[in-house]
């Protein structure tokens, strides 16, 4: 029977079956990166159509940097919230395949990040491509606390379209709020 599963009879052999999924798992290992990102969440000016408010940003911009990955690649994003308020992120559109803590939604999925404290999202972006976007998960913050997540196909899979070939620019746009009252006075207001 051990020879049948392709197994000796010598205890210093290892079976061809454990050799190939070994190979197999150091392949897709190597071809996956570990990407990791830094956002500090803080009160920061912005002008826009000539004035100037202050504003929740996240390392300063808004909308918020862009973060770059390849299909497969393992995030971690450290977000450290320096502003008055709780704050969570959520990974619009990424499927969260057993790392449901690292989607984001408010007292949901997560406990916030309390004003000077930092929380790490980890999480493998698996089996998709595109621009998708992430954004706060906390009341109005999410009015200008959001930027683009651009996956791209893993090293030498096709582009969808033009032959395969990658375009030969991208921009990716963001479109969000671009009003200059309180958002906060607004939802307070609202209520």
């Amino acid at each position: 029977m051990q020879a049948a599963f392709g197994m000796s009879r010598s205890a210093g052999s290892i079976p061809l079956f454990v050799v190939v999924t070994l190979a197999l798992l150091c392949c897709s290992v190597t071809l996956a990166k570990q990407r990791y990102y830094e956002f500090v969440i803080q009160e920061a000016a912005v002008t826009r159509l000539c004035n100037s408010r202050k504003i929740m940003t996240v390392n300063g911009q808004f909308p918020g940097p862009a973060l770059e990955v390849m299909e497969g690649d393992c995030l971690a994003v450290k977000v450290t919230n320096k502003g008055a308020y709780n704050v969570t992120v959520h990974w619009h559109g990424v499927r969260q395949m057993r790392t449901g803590w690292s989607d984001g939604p408010e007292f949901v999925t997560q406990c916030p990040i309390r004003p000077g404290e930092s929380y790490t999202y980890r999480f493998t972006v698996a089996g998709q491509e595109g621009t998708l976007w992430w954004h706060a998960h906390s009341s109005w913050l999410r009015a200008t606390v959001h930027g683009a997540l651009i996956i791209r196909p893993r090293a030498k899979v096709p582009y969808p379209f033009n032959n395969g070939k990658p375009p030969a620019r991208e921009i990716p746009i963001i479109l969000g709020t671009n009003t200059f009252f309180s958002l906060r006075s607004l939802l307070m207001n609202s209520l």
